[in-house]
């Protein structure tokens, strides 16, 4: 995983929950990578995963819900540096449909090596997007977090369900976001 996840994760713990907090994390993780990240490296993604988890322990939430609260923070931060192209989208369906079609794909000309979700969209009306996440990785709950920070930045109430979710055993995930209004 990226580096940049890393440092945002730094962030987020810290400005949530202190500087305290991230320190006792490192130390407990017992991380590879000392938790020393910077921006432009590739670390293990077990070492996120390891992170969140602890952090699920300590604040007591599970750790869905500090994947979708950190995707929801992270947002701002992601959207500050997206591709060209990216902040065209006003309408939340379209931002998604842009993230498959536009943003992903200037990131992987850029880091042709990266491990991006895809979007498999499979159903849309006015008020309701429904696609297939596909992701080794299984952030679908960031992917929640990461829509729900779309939604307050374009000003567009939403809910989003799990359909379908490989963490309930099913064969795969599904996101359904509605407009609510």
């Amino acid at each position: 995983m990226k580096g940049v996840v890393f440092v945002k994760l730094s962030e987020f713990v810290e400005e949530t929950w202190g500087l305290a907090l991230w320190d006792e994390l490192l130390q407990e993780a017992d991380l590879a990578s000392d938790g020393i990240y910077t921006t432009v490296c590739v670390y293990d993604d077990q070492e996120f995963f390891s992170l969140v988890s602890l952090i699920g322990n300590k604040k007591g939430i599970t750790v869905a819900q500090a994947q979708k609260a950190f995707g929801e923070w992270i947002f701002t931060e992601l959207y500050a540096i997206a591709p060209p192209g990216a902040h065209d989208f006003v309408d939340i369906f379209e931002f998604l449909h842009g993230v498959q079609n536009v943003i992903h794909v200037e990131v992987k000309k850029l880091n042709p090596d990266g491990l991006l979700p895809e979007f498999d969209f499979l159903f849309e009306s006015e008020k309701t997007l429904r696609f297939h996440y596909k992701s080794p990785r299984k952030l679908c709950y960031f992917c929640e977090g990461l829509i729900y920070g779309l939604s307050k930045h374009v000003n567009q109430e939403v809910t989003v369900s799990h359909v379908e979710c490989e963490h309930n055993n099913d064969d795969r995930c599904v996101l359904e976001v509605s407009k609510v209004g």
